[in-house]
């Protein structure tokens, strides 16, 4: 075999143990970037072997891992913004708008009662929700109802009512649990901000319970 030909084949054989890794690796960043690199050495390979359609289309995948890739590194820099605006007190979700729907509800109508199975959580955009049974009245900029993701049976824990008209922000527990599943790292500052949120909740009521 010719010189050259060695060269072409360590290339089809790295381009193999990049995709092995693909395969093994548990974590979405790493996961990325071994996709970049096997498409990169698969495009290689095949287009000096001469088999073009599959040169193709490891020449167009790379492209869209690179994006998946930027994606995933944008989402864990805002998450960490996040959780840096949480541990100074403010709740920062804009992170979570792509994976978020709007909602709009008219004054006095009652978005979910206690009890209610809860599979939703909510940003406060415009208005006010009062939470009936803990005498407490919800701002702009309000993040609430991830509690029940807590809860025995993921039921509400308090009723939430408009008490003007009221545009939200809403996304699914399931969705949530999916961007967790998928990094860890997400995983890891989404409870970060959830044990926030508890944190204030327990406050709240010893503050109540005092007064």
């Amino acid at each position: 075999m010719i010189p050259g030909n060695w060269l072409v084949e360590a290339i089809g054989y790295l381009a193999a143990a990049a995709n092995v890794f693909v395969f093994v690796s548990n974590t979405m960043i790493p996961l990325r970037i071994a996709a970049i690199l096997a498409n990169a050495l698969f495009a290689a390979y095949f287009f000096l072997k001469g088999y073009y359609p599959l040169f193709a289309l490891n020449a167009f995948m790379a492209p869209i891992n690179i994006f998946r890739l930027r994606q995933m590194q944008r989402l864990i820099r805002d998450m960490r913004s996040a959780t840096s605006a949480a541990s100074g007190g403010e709740f920062d979700y804009e992170w979570l708008r792509p994976y978020m729907k709007h909602l709009a509800l008219p004054d006095g109508l009652t978005l979910y009662r206690k009890g209610d199975l809860s599979e939703e959580a909510y940003i406060l955009v415009r208005g006010r929700i009062s939470l009936r049974e803990l005498g407490v009245t919800l701002e702009p900029g309000a993040f609430f109802g991830e509690m029940g993701l807590f809860t025995d049976e993921n039921r509400r824990t308090a009723t939430a009512v408009a008490v003007s008209e009221v545009a939200l922000l809403s996304v699914r527990y399931d969705e949530l649990l999916e961007l967790a599943a998928q990094n860890p790292q997400f995983g890891f500052y989404l409870m970060k901000l959830m044990m926030k949120r508890m944190q204030h909740n327990v406050e709240l009521a010893r503050s109540r319970s005092d007064a």
